[in-house]
């Protein structure tokens, strides 16, 4: 049992000369050092990988804007005269589509106004046209009644018969004069 004894308390000597428990502590406290060092340069190559990737996007933003944006100017330059003339108003880049909806709806309403005026205006003309084509026939229906009454007058008269168009001419002269001097234009044929 001595033997034992002595080299239990030989291998707790060596144990103890060894440091075993303060050398693995120790290591275990570096590895959870470097784990955590580890973590946080994981995390800021992350961050910065992140950011590269947002600037990268921001450039290509960036460059799409300013080829939108030459566009843009590139469209207002080339019709700024015709909106003008359109529109009137100037066309420039703060110009928003609300605006020139708004000046479009105008110009629509105005656009309509006018076909309304012109479809009532081509209305009345052609109530006029028709009434005009309806006295024509009317006229010349008359003037039909008035040749065959004539034809007639020089069939039964035999006297005078060369007096009788220009006796008729002053008579429907006389009856014109007559209907001109009613101040109502009232006829006296009524």
């Amino acid at each position: 049992m001595q033997e034992t004894t002595t080299a239990l308390q030989t291998a707790q000597d060596e144990f103890v000369a060894k440091s075993w428990d303060s050398q693995i502590s120790s290591l275990d406290l570096q590895i959870s050092r470097i784990e955590e060092d580890l973590k946080q340069i994981q995390t800021e190559l992350t961050s910065t990988s992140a950011q590269s990737e947002f600037r990268a996007k921001i450039d290509v933003l960036k460059a799409d804007l300013a080829k939108k944006q030459q566009a843009q100017k590139m469209l207002i330059s080339a019709n700024v005269e015709r909106f003008q003339k359109l529109m009137g108003q100037e066309l420039t880049s703060s110009v928003t589509d609300s605006q020139i909806n708004t000046i479009i709806r105008r110009k629509t309403d105005d656009l309509e106004e006018a076909e309304r005026l012109h479809e009532g205006t081509a209305k009345e003309i052609s109530q006029f046209e028709a009434r005009l084509n309806t006295c024509k026939e009317q006229l010349r229906d008359k003037r039909k009644e008035k040749n065959a009454a004539m034809s007639k007058v020089m069939e039964v008269c035999e006297q005078d018969i060369a007096e009788f168009p220009t006796l008729v001419e002053e008579v429907e002269k006389t009856v014109s004069n007559i209907k001109l001097s009613f101040p109502t234009g009232d006829s006296i044929d009524k």
